[in-house]
């Protein structure tokens, strides 16, 4: 199994709409694998927030008005944040039928009033156990760090190396949301609170964009890259059902299956694109993957071994943090960085050994993780 072909939107506030985002993702994707949508047996898309944004669901069938005379299954896959790396795990079974699949990841966030937007995603927590005691997202995940930081010693300046690194990365990406816009330390340190300790340069921002990717059974040419190990699994939705908040059971079991479809362990891997929607979920995610031990996280951010020169380049082209999250297009453009490194086509930013590459795509606080390795062939 094989990625023959990937194309992502820029990210960002768009004057696009949802189908104008899928259909330029759509197009690039097939260009890039020297394809046509004849070519395609069938596409999974990949979106979170139409139905409560922007009153749009039956997004499968939106997408086939967009393609006029294709005749194929075309099925919508809803996992919150992981909603692209659960569609990708999808259609990866589904090579067992079909020779050429395409997923397809889309998410239009802006025009909607910040208030309605926080309600909308917030759907993908749980209403009784947290948000009625006021637990949204940033709450969640600042609750993670305050545990992290009383047990490891992690600080909020390892949080802000965190940003810091993924927005200099961002500025070599020019799809990234925050491409070409030069962030400091300072402006970190003194960004404004959002949950203690978690600042607004520790959180993902509000995105539009798309991204798509082409499966196919066969190998095509010499940039096709091989799909070594898939794997999904899905933890409780609340944190309060959790012994431990410092670590997401769902990734960590993830991660090992991915290990052993791929034969391999986890020091085997190059580079990583890890789901960062706030800065301490990349140190959660470093040690839930087996990269180090619990609490070594900081130690590994604070070294530089993440940076792009680094021992495991991780966010190569800006994460969750700085590239943006359209939830729905996220895991698709996390293996749209991936296999751009494993290619040697990622210009200023390519990580000089980039041989095997894993994406780490989560819904909610770790609820549904998606863990995907690939080899350059």
């Amino acid at each position: 199994m094989y990625i023959t072909g990937i194309g992502k939107t820029k990210f960002g506030i768009l004057r696009q709409g949802l189908p104008e985002l899928c259909y330029e993702a759509m197009q690039k994707a097939l260009k890039d694998a020297n394809a046509s949508i004849e070519d395609i047996e069938a596409i999974f898309v990949s979106n979170f927030l139409a139905g409560s944004a922007q009153s749009q669901l039956h997004i499968n069938s939106l997408i086939a008005s967009l393609l006029p005379g294709i005749d194929i299954p075309i099925i919508r896959i809803e996992t919150a944040c992981a909603s692209s790396g659960a569609a990708l795990h999808q259609a990866i079974i589904s090579l067992s039928k079909y020779k050429n699949v395409m997923v397809l990841g889309a998410e239009k966030m802006s025009g909607v009033g910040m208030k309605e937007m926080t309600s909308c995603i917030a759907e993908a927590g749980d209403r009784m156990l947290d948000q009625k005691e006021g637990v949204i997202f940033p709450a969640s995940y600042a609750l993670i760090a305050q545990q992290h930081m009383l047990r490891y010693g992690t600080t909020v300046d390892d949080l802000a190396l965190i940003s810091l690194k993924a927005h200099k990365n961002a500025n070599l990406n020019e799809l990234a949301h925050f491409a070409y816009k030069t962030v400091t330390r300072d402006m970190i340190n003194n960004s404004p609170i959002v949950s203690t300790p978690l600042r607004l340069f520790d959180c993902s921002p509000i995105s539009d964009g798309a991204a798509a990717l082409i499966i196919s059974r066969e190998k095509k040419d010499g940039r096709s890259i091989k799909i070594l190990a898939s794997a999904l699994r899905t933890g409780t939705i609340s944190l309060a059902q959790r012994k431990d908040i410092t670590s997401f059971p769902a990734a960590k079991a993830a991660a090992e299956e991915a290990y052993a479809q791929a034969g391999m362990t986890p020091d085997k891997i190059d580079i990583a694109e890890v789901h960062d929607c706030f800065t301490i979920a990349e140190l959660v995610a470093i040690e839930d993957l087996g990269f180090c031990a619990l609490g070594e996280s900081k130690g590994w951010i604070r070294q530089g071994k993440t940076s792009l020169t680094g021992q495991l380049p991780i966010n190569t082209g800006g994460g969750l943090k700085a590239n943006g999250h359209p939830i729905g297009a996220t895991g698709a453009s996390q293996v749209c960085e991936i296999v751009t490194q494993l290619r040697r086509e990622a210009g200023a930013r390519q990580v000089k050994k980039a041989d095997i590459g894993l994406t780490h795509n989560v819904g909610g606080v770790g609820g549904t993780v998606a863990v995907h390795i690939f080899r350059r062939e």
